[in-house]
C-alpha cells in the first residue's frame, strides 16, 4: 500500500487562507507529502475545538486502513468547546468570538442559538480546569488509541498554557499533562503561529493565519521527521 499522512486538526493544518487551497493539500503536511511522493488527505475542519480533532482521528481510521500511514495532528486551543445539539443531530464548536448567527442552523433558531452562548459565556467560557480537563481526556485517548494500534503519529499543538501547572492544575489535571506532554513536539520550542512571527513569514491579520511561506518553511521542518516516523 502507498504511504501516505493524513492529517487532524483545524484551520492551521487546513491552511485556512491559503490561495488555492481547495483540498487542504497547500498546508505543510500535504506539501511534506508531496515532497516525499506520498499519498495526503486531511481530516482538518476549520475552527474546531480538541474533542473534535479526536473524533477526526477516530472517525477516519474506523473506515480507513491503518496501514502504511503517518497521522499529522496539531492540537487547538482548549477553549473550544464541542457542542453537540439534539435537534439536528449535529456537532458544532463554540468559542469566545462565536455569534447567534453562526449556531443557527446547529440549534434551529436564533433564540436557542443564544441561549447556548449565554451558557458558554456564563459558565463554559470560564473554567481553566474545565477547559484543560476537556482536552486532555481526549487527547490522551487518541495517543494511546493510536499506540495501540501501531499508527505512526507526530503531534503539535497550539496553546503551551495547558501544561502549565502553577495554577488550575489539580491532580488529575497533572496526571493528564504528564501521559499527554511527551508525545508532543513543537516548532522550535513555539506553536505553528508563533514560529511563523518569530521567523518573519507572513501572517493574516486579524486571521492569525501563516501564509505560503510559512507553509512551505514549515513543510521543510518536518518532512524527515515525517519520513523517519512511517519508517520505523
Amino acid at each position: 500500500m502507498p504511504e501516505r499522512i493524513v492529517s487532524f486538526g483545524d484551520s492551521f493544518v487546513w491552511g485556512s487562507e491559503l490561495s488555492e487551497n481547495t483540498d487542504g493539500s497547500r498546508a505543510w503536511a500535504g506539501l511534506a507529502a508531496q515532497d516525499l511522493g506520498w499519498q495526503y488527505h486531511t481530516c482538518a475542519v476549520p475552527g474546531c475545538g480538541n474533542e473534535a480533532i479526536a473524533r477526526q482521528v477516530f472517525d477516519y481510521f474506523h473506515i480507513e486502513s491503518k496501514d502504511a500511514t503517518l497521522a499529522v495532528i496539531n492540537w487547538t486551543w482548549p477553549i473550544r468547546y464541542d457542542f453537540y445539539s439534539v435537534v439536528t443531530e449535529s456537532w458544532t464548536t463554540i468559542g469566545p468570538t462565536c455569534v447567534p448567527t453562526k449556531l443557527e442552523h446547529t440549534f434551529g433558531d436564533q433564540q436557542e442559538a443564544q441561549r447556548i452562548l449565554d451558557l458558554y459565556n456564563d459558565y463554559i467560557g470560564h473554567s481553566t480546569i474545565w477547559d484543560r480537563t476537556r482536552s486532555l481526556v481526549p487527547m490522551y485517548a487518541v495517543q494511546q488509541y493510536l499506540r495501540s494500534n501501531n499508527i505512526p503519529c507526530i503531534q503539535t499543538h497550539m496553546d503551551l498554557e495547558l501544561f502549565d501547572t502553577k495554577w488550575h492544575a489539580p491532580g488529575y489535571v497533572q496526571e493528564l499533562q504528564q501521559s499527554v506532554l511527551p508525545e508532543l513536539q513543537l516548532f522550535e520550542g513555539k506553536n505553528f503561529l508563533d514560529w511563523s512571527r518569530y521567523r518573519g513569514y507572513a501572517v493574516t491579520e486579524p486571521g492569525w493565519h501563516p501564509l505560503e511561506d510559512a507553509h512551505r518553511a514549515a513543510a521543510d521542518f518536518w518532512r524527515d521527521t515525517y519520513a523517519q516516523a512511517l519508517a520505523r
